[in-house]
């Protein structure tokens, strides 16, 4: 009888042991259809995150998104609308690294897209840094680099170098390209400020 009662006491401790390790596991939590929205103290949207598909990484406290869909506002207007297959929370939702395919179109000037490799965003600094074949397109310019920042409460961005410069022209055939160090460029007043690498030779374009 005794020895029934240890085999029964020893089958119960494995038993607990081996649930506690399948959930320890399996401690990833999946959520369809993700929303995150973000308010200031006014009770004005800062940004809002939608993904069809996360996962919530508990041992790192990381939210992992798929097709990634976020909206920037200003005023509770939608300012910009930015894409990508692939994205990331961190550090207690203060950062935001986003892979794959990036676009970012502006609504509050028309015409400007931007494409990159990766990004990541500082929520709380305004700054979206774009890394990885970075390219600008409008209806006047095309402007291609390896990285660039985003200012977005400055609404000016600054592409490092090498930067390739294009004027589209409507009213010729031909193209103006330029090739220079780094380049800054006013989203609002369309403007394309180049600077040379002792920042004494600066030439400024306006649209």
């Amino acid at each position: 009888m005794i020895k029934r009662i240890l085999i029964f006491s020893i089958f119960l401790l494995l038993t607990s042991s081996c649930s506690k390790s399948i959930r320890k596991v399996n401690s990833n939590l999946t959520i369809d259809d993700f929303s995150l929205t973000q308010f200031d103290n006014n009770g004005d949207k800062l940004y809002s995150i939608k993904s069809p598909k996360s996962v919530f990484l508990k041992d790192i406290q990381i939210y992992k998104l798929y097709k990634t869909k976020i909206l920037l506002y200003g005023e509770n207007k939608i300012n910009y609308i930015i894409n990508s297959k692939l994205s990331s929370l961190l550090n207690n939702n203060k950062d935001i690294k986003l892979e794959g395919d990036v676009r970012l179109k502006d609504l509050t000037n028309n015409g400007n897209t931007i494409s990159a490799n990766k990004a990541l965003w500082n929520i709380d600094k305004f700054q979206f840094i774009l890394i990885g074949n970075v390219i600008l397109n409008n209806d006047s310019i095309n402007i291609i680099s390896s990285k660039a920042v985003l200012n977005k409460k400055k609404n000016k961005i600054k592409f490092f170098k090498p930067v390739k410069y294009r004027y589209l022209n409507n009213s010729s055939d031909l193209n103006h390209r330029v090739r220079a160090d780094n380049a800054y460029y006013d989203l609002k007043n369309k403007s394309l400020l180049f600077e040379s690498k002792n920042g004494r030779t600066r030439s400024r374009i306006n649209f």
